[in-house]
């Protein structure tokens, strides 16, 4: 039996719908892990400046503080790479999607 061409366009349709709603998921995901990155970013941040300002106030206490300090650099650094590394696989997702094979 074959297929009209109604079918086939509704088929596709279809398939396109499924598309952009997975697409919509995966970029509210996306977003939601940024701001939460984002979050831990300012957070860790914000600790890295009061421990500044306490060595600054309490130079006795500045080593201890200095290794807080240091810390923090790399829990910045994985939860910017947690995220990047979510939006790369995004990416790969959506050129799959559109057959695209290119990669950067």
């Amino acid at each position: 039996m074959e297929a009209t061409a109604a079918e086939v366009e509704r088929t596709d349709m279809k398939d396109s719908d499924r598309q952009l709603e997975e697409l919509q998921k995966q970029l509210e995901m996306l977003h939601q892990n940024l701001r939460t990155v984002r979050h831990a970013v300012n957070n860790h941040v914000a600790v890295i400046m009061a421990m500044a300002e306490l060595a600054q106030r309490n130079p006795a206490q500045s080593q201890r503080l200095s290794q807080i300090c240091l810390e923090k650099a790399p829990q910045i650094a994985d939860a910017i790479g947690g995220f990047t590394e979510l939006f790369q696989g995004a990416l790969s997702v959506q050129r799959g999607l559109n057959g695209d094979s290119s990669t950067s």
